[in-house]
């Protein structure tokens, strides 16, 4: 019986860390991306995705390291499962950005020679 109630537990905590970790919805994605935010000391910039009141929408922030901070809307997140993809559309100009997010680390130009990695702060 002490086996049957050990195997038990470690059982349902093994369920339920994979799906703290996973990312297999949008919902998934922006509960863990809720309130964190990612940066690059090579750059001096930090992303995040939240509410922003000036366009009354969710959508992904960078703050470079002057103050000046960039809005990007309309953001589509496709999930993997062990990382997701979001990219969102700029306020200002219509340009495109994103990045691919994984447990505790970002990476915008994932897979390009010049991929920049952003840490959880």
């Amino acid at each position: 019986m002490k086996h049957l109630l050990l195997l038990a537990t470690i059982l349902i905590s093994f369920v339920s860390a994979k799906a703290q970790s996973s990312f297999d919805d949008e919902s998934n994605v922006i509960s863990y991306m809720d309130g964190k935010s990612f940066y690059n000391s090579g750059n001096g910039l930090t992303i995040k995705y939240g509410y922003i009141s000036s366009y009354n929408t969710y959508g992904i922030i960078v703050t470079n390291k002057n103050a000046a901070t960039f809005y990007f809307i309309n953001v589509d997140i496709t999930t993997y499962g062990s990382f997701a993809d979001l990219y969102g559309m700029s306020a200002d100009d219509g340009s495109n950005f994103g990045f691919r997010l994984f447990k505790g680390r970002l990476v915008v130009g994932y897979g390009e020679p010049n991929e920049s990695t952003f840490y959880l702060r």
